[in-house]
């Protein structure tokens, strides 16, 4: 399994806490061990614009997730979580964690996406929530 980390912002982040939280979630969703996906964190002005282009929301958000899916049958290609720390942070009690582990939180939330989980609904978005800390061990009232 693999995470590959792109930095498109300035914002400090644990790059190596973040890669360990991904692979937390892949294995512990029992994805394929050729299981690669990517994870970027952009500023909020770059996050407004995907947010706009392929959500047709206005503003930025935390996280985007597009799945990919694709399996040459050396590595299985899950998708790109898109991350927006800097939003993260301007937000970070509505997380309900530890501060610091709020953007760790985001990116397994993105995660589980690629592996399926939606939150379109009010159930589905209490499930992923729930799945997401339990993943990190984290403790506290559903946020998001």
């Amino acid at each position: 399994m693999r995470v590959l980390v792109n930095r498109r912002c300035r914002s400090v982040l644990d790059e190596g806490a973040l890669r360990r939280a991904c692979l937390k979630a892949l294995r512990s969703e029992g994805a394929a061990e050729n299981s690669v996906l990517s994870l970027t964190a952009l500023s909020e002005r770059e996050m407004a614009d995907y947010n706009r282009k392929y959500l047709n929301r206005d503003g930025p958000t935390d996280v985007l997730a597009f799945p990919l899916g694709e399996d040459d049958g050396e590595t299985r290609l899950l998708g790109d979580v898109l991350v927006c720390p800097s939003f993260v942070r301007r937000h970070r009690r509505r997380y309900a964690v530890e501060e610091g582990r709020e953007l760790e939180l985001v990116a397994v939330h993105g995660v589980l996406h690629l592996l399926g989980y939606e939150d379109e609904s009010e159930k589905g978005a209490g499930i992923m929530d729930r799945r997401a800390r339990e993943i990190l061990g984290l403790r506290g009232e559903e946020g998001r």
